[in-house]
């Protein structure tokens, strides 16, 4: 009995693994910034970040629920650059149109990009990989074609309010309208992939795709609309970037699909699909920047920052999937051993 409550402790402990990253980097930059007298752990400090990682939440829950089906989507990096210069005109300062339109055309030309995606997948069975690679250089061709090294600025201020757009203030922090947007398709996104038969279907998808296609699920139907889904989101986050650089420019977000995958990582979500929690993201994206910052408040070189930066992120990577490994184990233990007092209860009643 003992040994079965330690792992249901451990199994629990290694589920909270993005939390337990998430502290061990603020502590670590915490303790590594007093040192040169610096108060990381400053409200308007901690404000800054998790606005920032606002922007990156987006992104990676496009991302998250992606993997969750076992694909990949590389093509949201150049989908926010194509969206946001194909409607930039409209989004100029000059412009006296209506902002909900821009919004909606950026919206409407991600999910084309995403139907796309999840054509080339479903229907010429192409691997995600190839696909969305494909649809990267494609979007970001189209980027580049059309504005031809041109950047459109300064854009409209209601527009703007978007990314930098200021709620309330909580002591020292400030709570934004990103941190809002944010926070809302957390939830929205949290409901749709716990509690309604889409996300159930997601998961057992990623987790079984022969079995879920053998028990009636249309998988190619499934997968077109997460890929619309996906690229909506990045169109989304599209805009909230241009808004807050105050221009369009098809250079954009270069590497904006890598942080989102290391987000879904970080935060919890095996590549084989199948598995992750989208709370996850926020904790994935909160880690990234506070690495960005801690590095920054240091006053690092920028060529030792990526260094760094990229073996902290592996690092953190690499804790967390151990963790997730080692929380799936536990629980399958903690399984055979529920199905095995089972069997012997009744092996003794008869």
């Amino acid at each position: 009995m003992n040994d079965r409550l330690m792992k249901q402790v451990l199994a629990k402990l290694c589920g909270m693994s993005t939390i337990i990253i998430m502290l061990a980097v603020l502590i670590f930059f915490a303790v590594v910034n007093g040192m040169n007298g610096i108060n990381f752990l400053a409200s308007e400090n901690l404000s800054v970040i998790v606005n920032q990682a606002s922007f990156l939440v987006i992104v990676g829950i496009g991302q998250a629920i992606v993997i969750l089906t076992g694909g990949i989507n590389l093509s949201m990096g150049a989908v926010m650059a194509f969206s946001s210069v194909l409607c930039g005109g409209m989004l100029l300062k000059e412009s006296n149109m209506f902002i909900g339109v821009p919004i909606v055309l950026v919206l409407l030309t991600g999910a084309a990009t995403g139907l796309l995606n999840g054509i080339m997948i479903t229907k010429l069975n192409i691997p995600p990989f190839i696909a969305t690679f494909a649809m990267m250089y494609t979007c970001r061709g189209l980027a580049w074609v059309y504005l031809r090294n041109r950047v459109l600025y300064p854009l409209n201020e209601s527009f703007r309010q978007i990314a930098m757009g200021r709620l309330f203030k909580i002591g020292g922090f400030t709570v934004t309208v990103p941190m809002l947007i944010a926070f809302l398709a957390l939830l929205l996104f949290f409901w749709l992939l716990r509690f309604t038969n889409f996300g159930r279907k997601v998961y057992f998808t990623g987790a079984n795709p022969v079995a879920a296609k053998f028990s009636g699920i249309q998988t190619d139907r499934l997968l077109i609309i997460v890929y619309i889904i996906s690229s909506m989101l990045a169109a989304f986050a599209g805009m909230m970037y241009v808004a807050r650089l105050n221009a369009c420019e098809p250079g954009l977000a270069t590497k904006t699909h890598f942080e989102a995958i290391t987000v879904s990582l970080i935060g919890g979500f095996a590549m084989s699909g199948g598995y992750g929690n989208i709370w996850g993201v926020a904790g994935g994206a909160v880690v990234v920047y506070t690495i960005q910052a801690g590095m920054n408040s240091l006053q690092m070189p920028s060529e030792l920052q990526t260094l760094v930066n990229g073996f902290l992120i592996i690092m953190a990577v690499f804790m967390n999937q151990g963790l997730i490994n080692r929380k799936m184990q536990l629980e399958n233990d903690l399984s055979e051993e529920l199905t095995e007092q089972k069997r012997r209860k009744r092996e003794s009643e008869s």
